[in-house]
C-alpha cells in the first residue's frame, strides 16, 4: 500500500513528518493524511516525495518498474483514489454530524421534557395540587353509621381528570359518577344520592378552584 510504503521509507530515510514536509513545501498534517491512507500525492507530488525520499516512484507504489508509457494511467488511477477518498471521507463526516445531532436531541430534549414537568409540577404543588390540575374536591358522607369516601381531580374547564370512589360506594352510584364527565355533575350526583338515602355530607374540602354552587 502507498500510505504504508511512504511511512516506512521515510522512517528508514530517518526523516520526520515535518522533516519531510519541510522538504516537500506542505504542511506536515498532509503527510500525516497519506500515511493514514486519508488521500494520496498526485502524479507532480509523488514524483517529488520520490526524490525526496531516494527512491524509484515504482517503489513507492509497491509495483515493479513502470513504463514510462503507462505514467498517464498512474495520473489518472491517483486522481481516482483521491476522488474516492474524497467522497469516503464527506460520507463518514455526514455520518459523524448525524451522530451529534441524534445524540444532542437525545440529551436536549429529555432536559426540556424534565424542566418543563418541573415547571407545571412546581407551580401544582404551589397550590397544594396533583400536577396539571386546577382543582380538587374531597367529601366524606355517612350513611348507616358508615363513612365513604370520594375524591376529584379537575381542570379549569371543570373536566374531571382523576375519580376516586370509595370501595363500598354501591355499582349504580359508581356507573353513574364515573359517566360523570364534569366534576360539579359529579358533585350533583353524590349530593343528590346520599339526599335519597338518607345519607350526611359531614366534610367537604376543595383546593384551587371552587365548584360552581
Amino acid at each position: 500500500m502507498l500510505n504504508d510504503n511512504i511511512r516506512t521509507i521515510r522512517k528508514n530515510k530517518g526523516f520526520t513528518q515535518e522533516d519531510l514536509a519541510n522538504r516537500l513545501h506542505i504542511t506536515r498534517q498532509t503527510i500525516s493524511k497519506w500515511e493514514k491512507g486519508l488521500s494520496v500525492p498526485d502524479a507532480e507530488m509523488l514524483s517529488r516525495l520520490a526524490d525526496e525520499l531516494e527512491v524509484p516512484v515504482s517503489e513507492l507504489l509497491g509495483a515493479g518498474n513502470i513504463p514510462a508509457e503507462q505514467s498517464d494511467a498512474i495520473v489518472e488511477q491517483l486522481s481516482r483514489i483521491n476522488e474516492q477518498l474524497s467522497i469516503k471521507n464527506r460520507r463518514e463526516k455526514r455520518v459523524l454530524k448525524a451522530v451529534i445531532i441524534v445524540a444532542a436531541i437525545m440529551i436536549i430534549v429529555p432536559m426540556i421534557l424534565v424542566a418543563c414537568n418541573m415547571y407545571i409540577l412546581g407551580t401544582s404543588e404551589a397550590e397544594g395540587l396533583p400536577g396539571g390540575y386546577k382543582g380538587t374536591t374531597k367529601w366524606i358522607y355517612t350513611f348507616d353509621d358508615q363513612e365513604y369516601k370520594y375524591e376529584i381531580w379537575y381542570d379549569d374547564n371543570y373536566e374531571c381528570g382523576t375519580i376516586s370512589i370509595d370501595e363500598n360506594a354501591g355499582a349504580d352510584l359508581e356507573k353513574e359518577l364515573l359517566a360523570s364527565k364534569d366534576a360539579n355533575d359529579f358533585a350533583a350526583v353524590l349530593e343528590k344520592y346520599y339526599e335519597d338515602k338518607g345519607g350526611e355530607l359531614i366534610h367537604e374540602e376543595t383546593k384551587g378552584l371552587d365548584l360552581k354552587e
